[in-house]
């Protein structure tokens, strides 16, 4: 995210819960009022684009941690931001607020939400606290529905496949999808969702308080296939009994906006063009 505004020639201020001068990044903990504050004290902050979270395996896990941070933290990050008259408050929600059940047919922004875990309800709670927000005029907000993300660099995560197919390898590696063959997964890469994002913190006007991402429906042993044939690395898929969850379907905001996927492909045979030791 940071490179996509960067290139794109926007002054940011990165924050994450460590300190990295290296790269520049604040330290600020959500769960801490005080840290959020002196954000706001220091710069003067137009738009907030709002990506930090607890993952759903480890919302599972500490359940009251999580929702401290995705629910808690989220609401006083959203007070803040009305109190510094911050312009637009962008959201990276997730498609788990349709809950994780398979649907026969890609699922729209008209679906009913019927989040199943801690983790998808919370992300309906902040959109819904930030729609509310938004109609008292405290600021303009905008959820992004992310689907499943791959790509380079994604570390906190229990998919470490996710990474692993995008990262440099070496011949007669191996990657577990855990998904049966059958399975279809809605994919998008972090650049392409990095871009998604930049769009609805630029656009002057928009049509709906949420959006989901374009994505790409694969069926899991089609992934396999490509991703062995293009990087040179076995897949080994399964158990039998997982399935993708909900089909995205994200051609409002591709109609509205005038995107377009990258493709995933293309991503794969540009890696391996990138690290050509790595593949076969």
């Amino acid at each position: 995210m940071c490179r996509v505004l960067r290139d794109a020639d926007r002054k940011i201020l990165p924050v994450d819960l460590g300190h990295d001068k290296t790269r520049n990044i604040l330290t600020c903990d959500l769960r801490s009022p005080s840290d959020i504050s002196q954000l706001f004290q220091a710069y003067p902050i137009r738009a907030v684009i709002h990506l930090a979270g607890i993952l759903p395996g480890a919302f599972l896990i500490d359940p009251l941690r999580g929702a401290d941070v995705n629910l808690g933290g989220s609401c006083e990050l959203m007070r803040q931001s009305a109190v510094a008259r911050v312009k637009r408050f962008i959201f990276a929600s997730s498609m788990s607020v349709y809950g994780s059940s398979p649907t026969h047919r890609p699922v729209t922004e008209d679906h009913p939400p019927a989040p199943d875990e801690p983790y998808g309800a919370s992300k309906l709670a902040v959109e819904l606290i930030g729609q509310t927000l938004a109609r008292e005029k405290a600021f303009e907000f905008v959820a992004l529905r992310i689907a499943r993300v791959v790509g380079p660099g994604i570390k906190k995560t229990s998919s470490p496949w996710r990474s692993q197919i995008l990262e440099p390898c070496r011949q007669g590696d191996s990657v577990w999808v855990p998904f049966a063959p059958e399975a279809v997964l809605s994919l998008v890469h972090v650049e392409d969702v990095a871009h998604m994002l930049l769009t609805l913190a630029e656009t002057a006007g928009m049509s709906s308080f949420v959006y989901n991402t374009p994505a790409e429906p694969w069926e899991a042993k089609r992934l396999k296939e490509v991703i062995e044939e293009l990087r040179g690395v076995r897949v080994e898929l399964g158990p039998e009994v997982a399935h993708g969850g909900p089909i995205c379907d994200g051609s409002r905001f591709a109609r509205e906006f005038g995107f377009q996927l990258r493709g995933l492909r293309d991503h794969l045979s540009s890696c391996a063009r990138r690290n050509p030791a790595s593949f076969a």
